[in-house]
């Protein structure tokens, strides 16, 4: 279990998320710090204000496990990724280590943890999955984004979910 000494049960589920997209944004600069990751977390950060499903449905198609699937982009039959960033994500993420593509499969799950239901108590199942990204930057060094910088966003709004904001401003890599 990570060190983490910051409590999650007062956070919402965008603000969880918004915690983890922090966590991928600082693995991705400690790790490939030679990569331009501005396309990529612009997609990333749009979770925090679009419908959860709906970003869901759209970011998981540049998932590598996905991404990679088929060959190529005809036999993939994608349903909102076009042949330019098919092509683009394809080159951009074939040298990404385990642990950076677990952060991004990680932000995604958060999304859909209690898709269509509510949250069972204050969300246990999706502190666990903030936990694994927590995990992966306390295993390789790198240092945690500041906990408090979520606590805008308590559970109490909207039934756990929160409210949608601007997540970009939380970024550093958009900043």
């Amino acid at each position: 279990m990570p060190n983490n000494k910051y409590d999650f049960t007062n956070v919402s589920m965008i603000g969880r998320f918004a915690y983890a997209v922090m966590c991928a944004e600082r693995y991705a600069l400690a790790k490939y710090p030679e990569k331009d990751w501005k396309p990529l977390f612009k997609w990333m950060w749009k979770g925090t204000s679009d419908y959860f499903d709906e970003w869901y449905y759209r970011f998981m198609e540049i998932l590598p496990e996905y991404l990679y699937e088929f060959d190529n982009y005809k036999d993939a039959a994608f349903d909102y990724l076009s042949e330019e960033n098919y092509n683009y994500y394809a080159e951009f993420l074939k040298d990404i280590d385990k642990n950076m593509e677990e952060l991004l499969v990680t932000a995604a799950d958060l999304t859909m943890v209690y898709s269509y239901t509510e949250i069972p108590g204050k969300g246990k199942e999706s502190i666990n999955l903030l936990n694994k990204a927590i995990k992966i930057l306390e295993d390789n060094n790198i240092e945690l984004p500041d906990p408090e910088s979520v606590s805008f966003t308590p559970f109490s709004e909207k039934h756990g979910w929160g409210e949608n904001f601007d997540g970009t401003r939380l970024s550093i890599i958009l900043k």
